[in-house]
């Protein structure tokens, strides 16, 4: 479970928003008998939502308890994440411990230590769920699809189940559809489980297990968590300056990867060089600043790059203008390819270079227009 320390991170929020948007700091508690006009926008340590949403729901937390009838998606972020009432689309959640005890009317994406669906709870679409326990007591419409060391099943699935991890069964446990189970080593018979479709077994390596540990390890880490305050931010503060980094970089990607490598190399030699005079040390200070801010942007910005990309790739449709799902899944990917020894930093070092080039570009460019 995530310690109570790791969620500290706020993304700030600024009125570029429709103004019909409710922005929110710190604790935040809408009440039943209020109203919020169209989408709710929550980062603090407690979030509760007990009053109707018209909109969207994004809420960043230690602790975010929702009961609130929500017209349109929802994402959370939080260490203890509880869902209730109706959610007339999407529901997106990370966090440490989620329970889902409502009805979802569309898909359920779920990245956690425990997932729990509660017996109460309808999913009317698909869940898909990444996780260290799962358990799912409730009914899903659609199909489910799970990574988990362990499944507890005591609910319905009324399209299939994959599953990839260990499985137990409680009746009055069914799968409607297939059950496709992803196992180590010689599969046991599924018991106490009525299954309608096919029972259909592959293989798991044992290099999957490793790797599922090492991205649950990974991903709920200070260091991910902050990437997605940051990612956010940008989305949220600067919008339009994303999307020109984005855009800059997108075409020109091997030339801005060699670009990001001379600035990171020029920069500290640059610093050194004025670091060895009194009268340029103030230089040297103020380069050593900007390259600390270039890390820091690209590192974040290495992750939008990737989430434009998933865009293209599995939605087949383009990034621009730029909405939130770019941001999440381009920094859960690369979280998930982090984990993967030398590969994981190869592709992130190229992706940051890339990032470093352009911004150095972009920054230039504006840099000469305002002399």
């Amino acid at each position: 479970m995530l310690k109570k320390s790791l969620i500290t991170t706020i993304i700030a929020f600024t009125p570029l928003f429709a103004f019909a948007a409710s922005i929110n700091f710190g604790d935040y508690f809408l009440k039943g008998a209020q109203d919020a006009p169209d989408d709710v926008y929550a980062a603090g340590g407690t979030i509760v939502l007990a009053g109707k949403v018209f909109g969207d729901a994004f809420a960043l937390g230690r602790t975010i308890f929702s009961q609130s009838e929500i017209s349109d998606d929802i994402f959370f972020i939080g260490e203890d994440v509880r869902v209730e009432g109706r959610i007339g689309d999407d529901a997106r959640v990370l966090g440490g411990i989620v329970t889902i005890d409502g009805t979802i009317a569309d898909d359920v994406i779920a990245v956690a230590s425990k997932v729990v669906i509660k017996p109460t709870a309808l999913i009317e679409g698909s869940l898909y769920v990444v996780a260290g326990e799962a358990e799912i007591h409730g009914k899903v419409l659609g199909n489910a699809k799970v990574l988990s060391n362990k499944l507890l099943l005591s609910g319905a699935v009324e399209g299939d189940l994959e599953l990839w991890g260990e499985a137990v069964f409680k009746e009055p446990a069914r799968i409607t559809g297939d059950f496709i189970h992803h196992t180590r080593g010689k599969a046991k018979p599924p018991i106490n489980v009525v299954i309608t479709g096919e029972v259909i077994f592959g293989e798991w390596k044992s290099d999957g297990v490793s790797f599922q540990r090492a991205f649950l390890g990974g991903f709920f880490s200070l260091k991910a968590l902050m990437m997605l305050a940051l990612g956010f931010l940008l989305f949220f503060l600067a919008r339009e300056r994303t999307e020109e980094v984005l855009l800059e970089t997108l075409p020109n990607f091997w030339m801005r990867v060699l670009r990001g490598f001379l600035i990171l190399i020029l920069l500290p030699i640059a610093i050194s060089i004025f670091a060895l005079s009194v009268i340029g040390i103030p230089i040297a200070l103020i380069l050593g600043a900007l390259l600390l801010l270039l890390l820091l942007l690209s590192w974040v910005y290495a992750g939008l790059l990737l989430g434009a990309w998933s865009e293209q790739i599995f939605f087949k449709r383009s990034a621009f203008p730029l909405s939130y799902r770019p941001v999440l899944l381009g920094i859960v990917f690369l979280s998930i390819l982090s984990a993967i020894p030398f590969v994981g930093l190869i592709i992130h070092g190229m992706l940051l270079l890339a990032a470093a080039g352009s911004l150095g570009t972009v920054f230039w460019n504006k840099l000469r227009v305002a002399l």
